[in-house]
C-alpha cells in the first residue's frame, strides 16, 4: 500500500439504498480498478463505496445512521499517519481498531467486541514484526492490520480489479444535489408567490 485511501462497505442494504442514504447518485463512469468516486457490489453481499482519506462519508455522523438495520465498516489509511477500521451495526458502534504511525510500532487502539479474525491477524503481524526486528529492518508491520481486518471481514481488497470479484467494472458515483436550506426555501417560495401575483395586487 502507498499514499492514502478511504472506503466503506455495507452489508444488509443494496447499493441504491446505500447511495441514497449517503446522498450520492450514480454516474455513467466506470473503471476496471478501484478509485475515488467508484462503487461495487461484491458477491459476498457487501456493497463498497470508495472515497478518500478523511472523507466526510467516513465520519461517525455518516456511518452510524447508515448502519441502521445493517452492518457498516469504514476504512481510512495513510502511510504517514493513521490506519483505521471502524464497524457499526444496527445504529451502534461495534468495534474499532486504529494504529498511529507516530506511536510505538506494536501499539493498537481498540474498542468494542473485536471480530474473531483479529486474533489470527494480530498473531501473524506479531510474528512478522518479530522477524523484521531481528533482521534490523525499520518497518511497521502493524500499520496494515486495521485495513487487512476490514478486508478479511468484507472480502474487498483495494489492489484487486473488478474482474477479481466477477464483476465487469466499478461504477461511478457523485455527490447529489445539495438540498436548499429551509430558511432559503421559505424565502424562495415567498418570492415565487409574489412573482405569481397580478401586478395590481399588493398583498
Amino acid at each position: 500500500m502507498a499514499g492514502s485511501r478511504g472506503w466503506l462497505a455495507v452489508k444488509g442494504k443494496d447499493g441504491p439504498a446505500v447511495l441514497a442514504e449517503l446522498e450520492l447518485v450514480r454516474t455513467e463512469d466506470t473503471s476496471s480498478h478501484p478509485q475515488r468516486g467508484m462503487c461495487i457490489a461484491l458477491p459476498s453481499g457487501w456493497f463498497v463505496v470508495i472515497t478518500r482519506f478523511a472523507s466526510p462519508l467516513l465520519t461517525e455522523d455518516s456511518l452510524l445512521p447508515l448502519s441502521q438495520g445493517c452492518k457498516v465498516i469504514g476504512v481510512q489509511w495513510d502511510e504517514a499517519s493513521v490506519s483505521v477500521a471502524t464497524a457499526y451495526e444496527n445504529g451502534k458502534p461495534a468495534w474499532h481498531v486504529e494504529h498511529n504511525a507516530e506511536s510505538a510500532v506494536r501499539v493498537l487502539v481498540t474498542s468494542g467486541e473485536l471480530p474473531p479474525p483479529f486474533d489470527v491477524l494480530h498473531a501473524r503481524f506479531e510474528s512478522e514484526q518479530d522477524a523484521a526486528d531481528e533482521a534490523g529492518e525499520d518497518v511497521d508491520c502493524f500499520h496494515a492490520l486495521p485495513v487487512e481486518l476490514a478486508e478479511t471481514m468484507t472480502g474487498f481488497e483495494y489492489e484487486f480489479g473488478a474482474g477479481a470479484y466477477g464483476v465487469p467494472a466499478f461504477e461511478g458515483w457523485k455527490i447529489g444535489q445539495e438540498p436548499i436550506p429551509r430558511a432559503t426555501s421559505r424565502r424562495l417560495r415567498r418570492r415565487m408567490a409574489r412573482s405569481a401575483r397580478p401586478w395590481w395586487k399588493f398583498w
